[in-house]
């Protein structure tokens, strides 16, 4: 058997890296940075405005609560997506990108409403 052959067929495989879309990787990590900042900001909101309260003797269990759960339900609905079979069958970066896009505005709107209200 020729060797070229024999190492062909039962050498080390050899998996070929996806190719890396350039564009696709930048608007994903400029969109998760937009998405981290405005998530940020909301959590200083929260914390400060929960603090005030809390210095104040109200209770701030549901308030607290209540955000969680917005938090949770955004993170449940981004793993949701996340294991649609038509979403598993796309490439990496795709994937990245289109799960970056479901994230970004809703916190984006938020955090850009709560920086007008309290300006």
């Amino acid at each position: 058997m020729d060797p070229r052959t024999y190492n062909a067929l039962y050498g080390p495989a050899r998996l070929t890296p996806e190719p890396r879309r350039t564009a696709a990787v930048l608007l994903t990590a400029g969109l998760w940075l937009l998405t981290v900042v405005s998530l940020a900001w909301l959590g200083f909101l929260v914390a400060v405005t929960a603090l005030w309260s809390a210095a104040e003797g109200m209770p701030v269990g549901s308030f607290l609560l209540c955000c969680a759960a917005g938090l949770g339900g955004g993170v449940a609905v981004l793993v949701a997506v996340r294991l649609v079979p038509v979403v598993r069958r796309m490439s990496a970066d795709l994937r990245r990108l289109l799960l970056a896009a479901l994230a970004c505005p809703v916190p984006l709107v938020l955090a850009i409403t709560m920086w007008f209200q309290t300006a």
